[in-house]
């Protein structure tokens, strides 16, 4: 009886306990995690300059064909990322696979000897071509793309050229297209549009 006694008293210990735990995450900030930092208080720089509906040029199948944004979720909660998928018009198609830079690599490669361009090559030259109409400052990066799987295959990879500000959006549209054309790609190429990432500094 007496250990009965005891039993309940500890049970009623208990109850008490988890009832002030419970009081004391509600009266204060919660025991969950705390809320993700904001770009807006933490990083500025990685929200996105200016806004989709900035993106005047129409897509058409014979000039500048390309995808509506894609929004995907950034670094911050507050900074979204955007992918606009464009299309070729071509004939050759653009080699993922890992190997070295040949005479096939080039714009004016006969398509029927050389059906494919290693996505290097083109990348560069995209790349290349962006920041010399828009500035270096304005047109960064050959990789990965926004609003993808980083352990996606190579191909999935979203491949692009990144701008920061959605006033460069059109011109870079009408970059890609060109050099696409220029080197008879019938593949996709991607313009990411993306802020740019604050250091983190390391404590040692």
């Amino acid at each position: 009886m007496l250990r009965q006694r005891a039993l309940g008293r500890e049970a009623l210990v208990t109850m008490r306990f988890h009832v002030l735990v419970l009081v004391a995450c509600v009266a204060f900030v919660g025991c969950g995690p705390p809320p993700p930092p904001l770009a807006a208080e933490d990083c500025p720089s990685a929200m996105v300059k200016g806004q989709p509906s900035q993106i005047t040029l129409v897509s058409s199948a014979e000039g500048v064909s390309f995808e509506p944004p894609k929004t995907c979720t950034g670094s911050y909660p507050d900074a979204p990322e955007y992918y606009i998928r464009v299309h070729g018009h071509g004939t050759r198609r653009i080699d993922y696979s890992k190997r070295d830079l040949n005479e096939c690599d080039a714009p004016g490669a006969d398509p029927v000897a050389c059906p494919k361009v290693h996505f290097m090559a083109i990348g560069m030259s995209v790349l290349g071509a962006m920041k010399k109409t828009l500035g270096k400052m304005n047109a960064d990066t050959l990789g990965l793309g926004a609003c993808v799987d980083s352990n996606a295959p190579l191909d999935q990879w979203n491949m692009s050229s990144r701008i920061h500000d959605f006033r460069h959006a059109d011109e870079a549209l009408r970059v890609i297209d060109a050099e696409l054309r220029r080197w008879n790609i019938g593949d996709d190429w991607g313009l990411s549009i993306s802020g740019i990432e604050c250091e983190v500094e390391v404590q040692l």
